[in-house]
This record gives structure tokens, sequence and C-alpha cells, in this order.
């Protein structure tokens, strides 16, 4: 199957100094004391990957731009840009790692929605070879379209996830028939 991998988190501003989390090319696990931002890093991660809202700390102030970075199924290289507060997302197709000012490869929208494929999770489920999956969607044998969200959960873990008692495969502790 293929895969698609982190490769950088970057907050980017013209008066501040980049912040930037780079990820290994195998796990990356971040960890540090309470309030030093590991959860808004993961808050962020799901952010650029479709994610409705993103509540900013004090220390993301000044930030215009986030820029997270992948390596696509074939090794390239995809930088995702996206604007605090914006539902627009802007593709391209290079490793960019400070303030984005060139026009974007590709126009994008954070939404997913089931007709359109100008959404950030319908282009990266199709670079995956995902974009016609279905999913279950109830006991009655319903199903929807597969979104990225369905995914993420999976692979950006948090430490309340962790620990949870509910496996990290269910989002809720609703009985169900197989």
């Amino acid at each position: 199957m293929a895969d698609l991998r982190l490769a950088h988190l970057t907050y980017a501003g013209s008066t501040k100094p980049l912040a930037q989390v780079v990820f290994g090319p195998e796990l990356t696990v971040i960890y540090g004391a309470s309030d030093t931002g590991k959860s808004f890093i993961v808050d962020s991660i799901e952010y650029m990957l479709g994610g409705a809202e993103l509540t900013l700390i004090p220390e993301a102030d000044g930030y215009s731009q986030i820029l997270l970075g992948l390596h696509m199924p074939d090794g390239s290289p995809l930088t995702l840009v996206r604007r605090p507060g914006s539902s627009s997302v802007q593709a391209h197709y290079a490793d960019l790692r400070n303030l984005v000012t060139r026009p974007a490869d590709r126009q994008l929208t954070a939404v997913h929605r089931a007709r359109s494929s100008r959404s950030v999770s319908a282009f990266l489920l199709t670079e995956l070879g995902l974009g016609e999956e279905q999913i279950r969607k109830n006991d009655a044998g319903g199903t929807r379209a597969l979104t990225l969200t369905d995914l993420v959960h999976l692979s950006v873990i948090t430490e309340t996830r962790m620990v949870d008692p509910l496996p990290p495969v269910l989002r809720s502790s609703a009985a169900s028939t197989n």
C-alpha cells in the first residue's frame, strides 16, 4: 500500500523566526513537560489535513502561514500551506520551509465534500489510491466515502488517546455487529 509521510510542520511569518518540527523517516515521538505545545503540534497537523478549526496558542501570534511538508507515495515532496482561520489550502509540489509567496501549483479546500475532488482529503486519498473507497457507517450496512480524517486519528496519536481504554480503531464504545 502506498504511504504518505510527514516531513515537517512549519509556522512562518514575516516578522517572526520560523517555528518548525522536522519528522523522522520512521516514527517521531514528541515528548515534554505539560503545557509545552505537544497537543498543539497534533492539532496543527490535523488542521493542515482538513481540520475545520485550530485554536491558536499565544505563541502562534504573528505567524501568518502554516506549512505541512509531506513525502508523497512516489517519494516526491508536497507542501501544503494554509493561513490560520482559512478554509483554503495551497498545494506546492516542492519542499518549502519558509514563508511562501509564490502561486500555488494547486488550490484546494480544507473541507471534504463527497462530490468534490478539490479538497485536501480527496486529493491525498486519490494519491494514496484510496479515492473511491467506501466505509461502513452503520449496522444496517450503509456506506459513505472514506475521508482523510477517518485515517489521521490512526497515525497521529495524542497521549490522551494512548492511555484511553478504547482501542484507537474505534471512535466510540457503542456496540457494533460485524
